[in-house]
């Protein structure tokens, strides 16, 4: 009985270290026994730190290993109790050393820049202290770090709890192309696109509500966005910081972004009578002589981001 009193308490234990990382926006992937514990993998993007956490006679203990760097310091912040890195005690990710912000900011992210089919979709999101805490508690977070069926689920509930306060762009395939050429043909390149939609959507969404402040993803030089902004968008303080999905505006942002581009990748496929794959990887390259074959190779552009080098020889 009391081992097993034992082992419930150390699994309360557990359970209480994983809900401390997923609320710090960190995934808690695969999980391995280990003598007199577990070792858990902690993830943010493509970097993993193992944690071990152990049961002994003098309770319990947790025990971070791999590289030191950014993830490592995260998690052993989040396991003394303190905040993640780069954040401050009360102040949300970005806005660190910035006051004023606390009626509301926005944050814009995207999907589908690096995948061979389907749409480019980007998304901006307003939020205000009542919704910062209602995303915050049905778990929004980076989509990167959700599947597929969770970021579906999450984006319903983020749409009704921020209803008129979002904006979502769809560019699929066919005008992404256009406006990809038309971009290529002034000397410019994939950053000034996504620095165009980021500021469309963030204007749309400054239209609805008006606001002092903004985050965004810093994907190339910080002034591709600024440059692209209206009256509007260049009256407001626009933060861009990698790792913006940190960011509880920038996580529903990119949560919807998901959402919408998975939908749509989904239509396309049952348009053309084939699954389309996500990504940029071998299910693509095998994807792609299967849909030339069935509907040539002038369809490409109703499918695809044409401008990958996966269409060298190709097209």
């Amino acid at each position: 009985m009391e081992r097993a009193e034992a082992m419930s308490s150390f699994a309360e234990y557990v359970l209480g270290i994983k809900d401390k990382l997923n609320h710090g926006g960190l995934r808690t992937g695969a999980e391995k026994p280990v003598p007199y514990g577990l070792r858990i993998d902690v993830e943010d993007g493509g970097t993993t730190v193992p944690v071990t956490l152990y049961e002994g006679k003098k309770g319990f203990s947790a025990v971070v290993a791999g590289k030191a760097g950014p993830l490592k310091e995260t998690v052993e912040g989040l396991l003394r109790g303190a905040p993640p890195v780069g954040n401050t005690v009360g102040k949300p990710y970005g806005f660190e050393d910035l006051t004023g912000y606390e009626a509301g900011w926005i944050g814009t992210d995207e999907s589908g820049k690096g995948d061979v089919f389907g749409p480019l979709v980007v998304a901006a999101v307003a939020v205000k202290p009542d919704t910062v805490a209602a995303l915050t508690g049905i778990g929004v977070k980076d989509c990167k770090q959700l599947s597929d069926k969770k970021a579906g689920e999450l984006a319903g509930q983020i749409r009704r709890i921020c209803a008129g306060q979002y904006q979502e762009l769809l560019l699929l395939p066919e005008r992404y192309n256009s406006l990809y050429a038309a971009m290529k043909s002034e000397g410019k390149n994939l950053n000034h696109l996504m620095a165009w939609a980021h500021a469309r959507v963030l204007e749309d969404v400054l239209e609805k509500v008006p606001c002092r402040f903004a985050i965004a993803d810093q994907f190339a030089d910080v002034r591709f966005v600024e440059s692209r902004l209206m009256a509007r968008g260049r009256a407001i303080v626009l933060v861009q910081k990698p790792r913006a999905e940190q960011n509880i505006a920038v996580a529903a942002a990119s949560v919807l972004a998901r959402d919408a581009f998975l939908r749509n990748l989904a239509l396309l496929s049952q348009r053309f009578g084939l699954e389309l794959p996500k990504g940029a990887g071998s299910q693509v390259n095998e994807a792609i002589p299967r849909f030339v074959a069935a509907h040539g190779k002038a369809a490409l552009k109703e499918v695809a981001k044409i401008h990958f080098k996966t269409f060298e020889g190709v097209l």
